[in-house]
């Protein structure tokens, strides 16, 4: 099992997520459980909580960047990208940003973190301050 730390912010947004979900779900007849995914979706076959897969979260990231021009380009992959350089540069070490990303190996996170391949800082404030209000 994987652990590491997050922000008291985060984890009130994520904790009052989990109790929004629990009511969502228990409209379809599902109980949440200690093993429930936090963060599920319907897929195209009408099937609901089913883990969030990438293509689904290329395709919602696609359509917002339609509609909010200002907002830079941005995929999960290159989120994880953004993620592991802002941990570099906050300190973090390769081992532990390596091991936070589940990879083999520190090489594999050295090209994490040695690429332009990131979205600016200014997106991710705005996600954060969005995702308070």
């Amino acid at each position: 099992m994987l652990f590491f730390s997050i922000s008291n912010d985060l984890l009130q947004l994520l904790t009052s997520w989990k109790e929004q979900q629990r009511y969502e779900l228990a409209k379809f007849g599902i109980l949440s459980n200690p093993e429930q995914f936090v963060f599920t979706y319907i897929d195209t076959k009408g099937n609901i909580n089913k883990p969030l897969h990438a293509d689904y979260l290329n395709n919602k990231m696609k359509s917002i960047r339609k509609r909010h021009k200002e907002l830079t380009h941005a995929t999960p992959h290159k989120l994880r990208h953004t993620g592991a350089t802002l941990a570099k540069k906050a300190g973090m070490s390769l081992e532990a940003i390596s091991k936070a990303l589940t990879h083999s190996d520190t090489g594999t996170t050295q090209i994490y973190v040695n690429t332009s391949n990131v979205v600016p800082m200014t997106v991710g404030e705005f996600a954060l301050k969005s995702l308070k209000q």
